[in-house]
């Protein structure tokens, strides 16, 4: 094969690379309404927070955030929900570990980490924000629930 059509297909290759990462990175961090609305059951999520397991939603809003032990994301969009979470009283913030919830994670199909659902305070899905998320984008979903 020809240096000059190795050449090409190399760039070409590349091109589509970039594209499918920007492509990407535009989708990442972005709510996503959800149709469906989803009840979560908190007893199968067996989340806890400081020790004791948690029995009921946060009164307007309710970030169920899905992690992973490795992920590098997670913790700055634990650290921001949390952040929110202490500035609203009607927030609350629950992460969830799914390295060993595989379960959870095929339920709620979690196909990367962070992944966040947004509830209402019925524990309805509302939303999903796979990615880490901006802070303009939580904000807006604090208006959407209004918790300003």
């Amino acid at each position: 094969m020809p240096f000059e059509v190795k050449l090409a297909l190399f760039a070409a290759v590349a091109a589509i690379s970039v594209a499918g990462g920007l492509i990407w990175k535009a989708r990442t961090g972005r709510a996503n309404l959800v149709k469906s609305g989803e009840l979560v059951d908190l007893g199968k999520l067996q989340a806890e927070k400081a020790g004791v397991r948690v029995g009921k939603f946060g009164r307007k809003v309710t970030f169920v955030q899905f992690s992973t032990e490795v992920c590098s994301q997670c913790r700055q969009t634990a650290r921001l929900l949390g952040e929110v979470e202490t500035k609203h009283k009607d927030v609350l913030h629950l992460e969830v570990d799914v390295t060993n919830r595989l379960d959870l994670a095929a339920h709620f199909k979690v196909l990367q980490t962070p992944t966040t659902l947004v509830l209402d305070s019925t524990g309805r899905v509302v939303s999903r924000i796979g990615g880490a998320p901006k802070p303009n984008v939580i904000t807006h979903e604090l208006e959407k629930l209004e918790v300003f």
